[in-house]
């Protein structure tokens, strides 16, 4: 990304010595105001003879502008840069989960262990008439987390620490281009991103999902930036994920489901509860 940026510095520079002499380069780097609003904030300022480059994954803006207004856009960056609040997520996941029982028992009057054995009334047949029981059943519990994020900035959920269905995501990854068919991963986890912007008595909630996993020993952390939604929440409104508009139903529909620390299997309901806290004065 430096190089990038070096390269587009080069390109304007080469501009303001070749034609717009009075024009000066400056980098905005955007810390934890919302990349949107500034940009749009840039938008409305940069005038007609200006040029705009974004810098996502550096959280900045590049811009080629008069001298003039580079001085309007850094006081207005001002308005937006510092933070004013935090936001507390309160998250409630409604677990249904299934349990398995297994029961072993066979005819018998003498036991091993726990099992009761008879021998067949044949003795010549060594082999014992095993009856095994199953019984399925749902358990439904209640699990919830809380995240202290400051406005702008980002937390994370943990979804599962196992994730189910691992090889249909691994393929979706590959179709689209998160890692390479090399990777072999393992320690697959689920989680969900969550980053907060107080507009009002509004938040705005960015979800997007995520995996960690590790590979060669290392661990990673990818994020299905195309699969991100955002919705408005008013200030104390609890909302459930799963119902939210999604480009990907079917990945959605898998990735709420994961295996907990016993590694029972849950289908999960997850409710999110934005709060906004003012920043206690230092």
């Amino acid at each position: 990304m430096r190089i990038l940026a070096c390269a587009v510095l080069i390109a304007f520079s080469s501009m303001v010595w070749g034609a717009e002499h009075a024009m000066v380069v400056e980098v905005y780097p955007l810390g934890l105001a919302d990349y949107e609003t500034s940009l749009e904030l840039a938008k409305s300022i940069v005038s007609p003879e200006g040029k705009l480059v974004e810098d996502r994954p550096g959280n900045r803006l590049i811009i080629l502008d008069y001298p003039e207004k580079q001085a309007a856009l850094s006081k207005a960056f001002k308005t937006v840069r510092a933070p004013q609040y935090n936001v507390r997520v309160r998250v409630t996941f409604d677990e249904q989960g299934a349990v398995r029982s297994d029961g072993v028992g066979v005819q018998g009057g003498f036991r091993v262990g726990n099992t009761q054995v008879k021998p067949d009334e044949n003795p010549s047949n060594p082999n014992a008439r095993v009856q095994i029981d199953s019984l399925e059943a749902t358990r439904a519990s209640i699990v919830q987390q809380e995240l202290l994020v400051v406005s702008g900035g980002r937390g994370r959920l943990r979804i599962g620490t196992e994730v189910p269905y691992l090889d249909w995501f691994w393929n979706y990854g590959i179709q689209a281009g998160l890692w390479g068919k090399e990777v072999r991963w393992k320690e697959v986890g689920a989680q969900m991103a969550v980053e907060p912007y107080v507009s009002g008595q509004r938040v705005r909630l960015r979800l997007t999902p995520e995996f960690s996993y590790v590979v060669n020993g290392e661990n990673l952390t990818t994020a299905v930036e195309k699969l991100a939604t955002e919705v408005w929440v008013n200030n104390g409104q609890e909302i459930d994920i799963g119902g939210l508009p999604v480009s990907d139903r079917e990945f959605y529909s898998r990735f709420l489901v994961g295996y907990n620390h016993l590694g029972e299997k849950r289908s999960l309901s997850i409710r999110v509860k934005p709060e906004i806290e003012p920043l206690e004065p230092p």
